[in-house]
């Protein structure tokens, strides 16, 4: 079976801590472990086991996104043993890793972080082979400004073992963003974005779920009022922080374009449209954005609406969602908002003088 390691058995050992290197930010005073010499991991949880079968939850279980209780069975821990002479092997690498449904929240709150605690001006990095070419170009962005040479090399859904290599912890959500904002805001400032109101509308037409189904009614009232109708899609994704940094009121149905009101200014009006979450495994994601909204000062509120049934679910959703999840939960189907609820929320916007 795998021993789990905690950070003060790390602290106390000579052996355990020797696997880890420590590096800093100082101008945050925000520090990171990074394990490294040879492991094994997967490319879905990224948690990864040591050669002497060693684990090391405090720092490699993300906050609110992922379950790894089943890599502490016995069927796991034989499956390992026996297959592990059959992993691909990598060597020399950096494992940033990404989410291999390509999940925009995912990817910038739980793996980008960690980028900028790579002190090599030279470096193999792991990513899942999904995702995005944008996300890929913001990575290279990244590591040019770094003055980093950076050659990508793409997993997929696999189990591998890294030899004389790198994986660094995952950070709680509060640290991420204090993370992303130091970085960022430094580099928002340079960059260009369409000259628009402060006043946008999000639009989902190009995703799967949670397209609001009469968006056309809710689109022509808030037009008569001064709202910019975007898809951030439609954009670079430097350029869509500078527009979310930009903006004043945002108006977005559930989804992870909403993970950009971390470069929000202090204040921002924040409404969320959203789907009825209250099943118990809805509740992390039912809060996200709300949470996001509490760490930066955000002002924020939310609509709830009815719920569609999407007929044929997407093709990343079969491959890694439960399908009892993928069935059931309304976060898996579009949504309607009702025309009063469209009036109430126009109505609302003019007494609390917001346009």
């Amino acid at each position: 079976m795998l021993r789990d390691v905690n950070n003060i058995e790390i602290l106390n050992d000579k052996s355990l801590n020797d696997l880890f290197l420590s590096t800093s930010l100082q101008d945050i005073k925000e520090k990171c472990k990074i394990l490294i010499g040879d492991f094994y991991s997967d490319s879905f949880n990224y948690f990864p086991i040591s050669r002497n079968y060693e684990t090391f939850h405090n720092l490699f279980k993300r906050q609110d996104d992922n379950s790894i209780e089943h890599f502490y069975t016995e069927n796991f821990y034989n499956h390992l043993i026996d297959k592990e002479k059959d992993f691909k092997t990598f060597d020399n690498s950096f494992v940033l890793g990404s989410s291999p449904g390509d999940n925009y929240y995912s990817n910038l709150i739980h793996f980008l972080p960690r980028i900028f605690f790579i002190n090599e001006k030279k470096i193999n990095l792991i990513i899942h082979r999904n995702l995005s070419n944008k996300f890929r170009s913001l990575i290279k962005s990244i590591c040019e400004m770094r003055q980093i040479e950076v050659t990508f090399i793409y997993l997929d859904d696999e189990f591998y073992k890294f030899t004389n290599s790198s994986i660094p912890q995952f950070f709680e959500i509060e640290k991420s963003i204090k993370i992303l904002k130091y970085f960022f805001e430094k580099v928002l400032s340079n960059v260009k974005a369409p000259n628009l109101s402060n006043k946008i509308y999000i639009r989902r037409d190009d995703a799967n779920y949670r397209k609001v189904l009469n968006e056309s009614d809710l689109i022509n009232k808030l037009r008569n009022i001064g709202f910019e109708v975007i898809n951030p899609q439609h954009f670079d994704i430097l350029v869509q922080m500078k527009i979310f940094s930009n903006a004043k009121l945002i108006i977005s149905p559930h989804g992870s374009n909403l993970t950009n009101i971390i470069f929000c200014n202090k204040g921002t009006q924040v409404i969320e449209i959203a789907p009825n979450l209250n099943k118990s495994y809805e509740k992390n994601i039912a809060n996200r954005y709300k949470k996001l909204s509490s760490f930066v000062n955000l002002k924020f509120s939310k609509i709830i609406t009815d719920s569609v049934d999407v007929i044929d679910h997407s093709v990343l959703a079969k491959k890694y969602i439960n399908n009892k999840f993928l069935n059931e939960s309304d976060y898996y189907k579009n949504i309607i908002l009702k025309l009063s609820e469209i009036d109430k929320l126009i109505n609302n916007l003019q007494t609390d003088n917001l346009i």
